[in-house]
């Protein structure tokens, strides 16, 4: 929409605003506004009605007019950056949220891995401290078929001390069992070999054996019948 200020002579010239043209004003003001925020294309060869501008008030009110809505444009325009900025800071907080909820599963995984790491070799010297103590407790003691310390300790208990020192019983009570083991073998060094019931051969033993047999024997033969 264009608009034309018609000049005319001093006799004539008019004060205040022409009849109409606030509402002449308010629609060339909305089409350029249409026009500046992309609700609506140019069109060069457009027909319409200039609007025209007959007096001093009549420019003062377009005037004013268009800069409202020049500032109203701006505004709005500052109004979108910020919420594009808005936008912008909102999806970089999310992004960083999700980093760092995604490097805490990472550190707890890490430190799940390297806890179970450390309980395996825990169990593992265990085990192997375990069997070094049975075989010294238990010479001829084998454990291929046994997987855990307390499995180990369990057994050389249940064979040293029978099955009522085993069934039904606590960890902590074999524990302290096998640890009573232990410390009878660290103090002894000839607690094995007594462990194991061998006897040393005494000569004098095996002629009281040889004499007490002949007694008996004697003993014994008045019992046997006659012979026919």
């Amino acid at each position: 929409m264009l608009f034309n200020r018609k000049k005319e002579d001093g006799t004539n010239q008019r004060v205040g605003l022409s009849d109409g043209v606030e509402a002449k004003v308010a629609e060339f003001v909305k089409d350029w506004g249409a026009l500046k925020r992309g609700n609506r294309q140019f069109v060069a060869d457009r027909q319409e009605e200039p609007l025209k501008l007959l007096t001093d008030a009549d420019v003062a009110y377009f005037v004013k007019a268009m800069d409202d809505e020049v500032a109203a444009i701006e505004a709005e325009i500052e109004d979108a950056r910020k919420s594009h900025l808005a936008l912008i800071a909102q999806k970089d907080a999310e992004i960083a949220s999700l980093n760092r909820e995604k490097e805490s599963r990472i550190a707890t995984l890490q430190a799940k891995v390297r806890d179970q790491d450390a309980e395996i070799e825990r169990r593992a010297l265990a085990l192997v401290d375990a069997v070094e103590m049975a075989k010294r407790i238990y010479p001829a003691f084998d454990a291929k078929d046994l997987r855990s310390a307390l499995d180990v300790r369990r057994e050389v208990v249940r064979r040293r001390c029978g099955d009522g020192a085993v069934d039904g019983k606590t960890e902590a009570y074999i524990d302290e069992r096998f640890e009573l083991l232990a410390a009878r073998v660290n103090t002894d060094p000839f607690a094995v070999v007594m462990a194991d019931g061998i006897r040393r051969n005494d000569p004098k033993d095996a002629a009281e054996k040889a004499y007490q047999e002949s007694v008996q024997r004697l003993r014994d033969a008045h019992k046997q019948p006659p012979e026919n």
